[in-house]
């Protein structure tokens, strides 16, 4: 009875005899959760990670230097932040779906709403860090303050999340990669008019109300105050509507994992 507790504990640890110790040690180094993974995944591509990190800050170039009115400046960047993560998430839904990936993800034995989380949450970080060099530069051309750096960076993490759970919606509904883009389009456009983007926020009623709850108006008005405008809503409010939206709709992605995970 004794003599089988080392061989117990050395199947315990992973040490067979025989097993590739190699291998034993790469398995223990492999993240577990699907952050972690999809995050190694991102990471081993650096050619198409530099490229990501790019292309955003070069069309983000042009409306700083150019002196771009900080209104239509601030718009543009938050459609962008918005189509990055709405469209990202939407499309690797999609696939992840039709190729039945998500399908096997569903039988690990893990609850729903980690194994999406994870998916959502490693494409949002990943668009965060494209955005890092374009929240520097609009900072620092903007002479923003302590507190315009805190609300910028987290309006954009609310707007990329927001873009998430919109993406989930059309993965759900969406019948190929195909639709996903006309769908995301469909979706976003009453959202950003509603925050105000293309007519401003209004000063009172019910258009300032839905533009004070609406994370990507907050998203907007924080892109303009960094860029040295007039915002229409302060770094405080910004702060405190962009972290209740975050909360809100990790809590939304985590109810829509259930139909995403379900086979078609």
């Amino acid at each position: 009875m004794n003599a089988t507790l080392p061989m117990r504990r050395r199947v315990a640890r992973g040490a067979l005899p025989g097993a590739n110790p190699r291998r034993a040690v790469l398995a223990r180094l492999m993240p577990r959760g699907t952050l972690g993974r999809e995050l190694l995944v991102v990471a081993a591509r650096r050619r198409a990670l530099a490229l990501k990190v790019g292309i955003p800050l070069i069309l983000a170039l042009p409306l700083i230097i150019g002196g771009a009115p900080t209104f239509w400046a601030g718009m543009l960047l938050t459609v962008l932040v918005a189509m990055m993560g709405a469209v990202g998430t939407a499309v690797n839904l999609a696939r992840a779906r039709q190729s039945g990936l998500l399908v096997r993800l569903a039988l690990v034995p893990r609850p729903g709403w980690r194994v999406v989380g994870g998916v959502v949450g490693a494409g949002a970080l990943v668009d965060l860090l494209q955005l890092l060099p374009v929240i520097v530069v609009v900072a620092v051309a903007g002479g923003a303050g302590p507190d315009q750096w805190a609300g910028l960076l987290l309006a954009v993490m609310a707007g990329l999340l927001t873009g998430s759970l919109l993406g989930c919606l059309v993965a759900c509904l969406a019948g190929g990669v195909g639709e996903v883009l006309l769908d995301v389009c469909v979706l976003l456009a009453p959202l950003l008019f509603l925050g105000g983007l293309f007519t401003g926020v209004p000063r009172l009623g019910w258009g300032w109300t839905v533009a004070t709850i609406d994370p990507f108006g907050q998203l907007g008005s924080a892109f303009i105050g960094a860029l040295g405008g007039s915002p229409a809503f302060s770094p405080a409010t910004v702060l405190l509507v962009s972290a209740v939206a975050i909360v809100v709709v990790l809590a939304a992605i985590g109810l829509l994992s259930r139909p995403l995970l379900e086979r078609r």
